[in-house]
């Protein structure tokens, strides 16, 4: 019962992270206009960024905790595990993972640096960049996740 709590509370954490990427990504495509834009996302950036930080470290706790759960801890580093399916999936999906959540503190670092005054040419690449990043990447973590879910059922 507890293991599918912590599922449920990862699960509802994920669709929400990704989902608001998708919005964000979205309305700036929809939002073609620089100046609406801009407007756009002074106004919902801060909120956006707080709201997500909350869901990213639910994601990270309770990761943490289906690994334990699924008493993975006990093995994870063991050889055999690291190169069977399940582990290289595994292993794969962490990494991914690590590399979003950089990717993440970055992009607020540049973000709350920048709040309230015009990006350099420089802020401006690298939270393009790392914005499409997060975006792309969390597409893998789905499907490392479907596939790592296989193993469970």
């Amino acid at each position: 019962m507890i293991t599918n709590i912590i599922l449920f509370i990862h699960i509802i954490s994920a669709a929400t992270w990704v989902g608001g990427g998708l919005l964000l990504f979205g309305m700036g495509i929809y939002f073609k206009d620089p100046k609406v834009q801009k407007v756009i996302y002074s106004h919902i950036g801060p909120f956006y960024g707080y709201f997500q930080l909350i869901w990213i470290t639910l994601l990270i706790i309770t990761g943490l905790l289906l690994l334990n759960q699924h008493n993975l801890y006990s093995i994870i580093l063991d050889e055999e595990f690291r190169n069977s399916q399940f582990g290289i999936l595994l292993y794969r999906k962490l990494f991914i993972v690590l590399l979003v959540v950089l990717a993440t503190a970055l992009h607020m670092y540049i973000s709350l640096k920048a709040h309230g005054r015009e990006r350099t040419n420089k802020e401006k690449i690298i939270s393009r960049a790392s914005s499409m990043f997060i975006f792309l990447f969390n597409f893998s973590i789905i499907w490392y996740a479907m596939n790592i879910s296989q193993y469970f059922i």
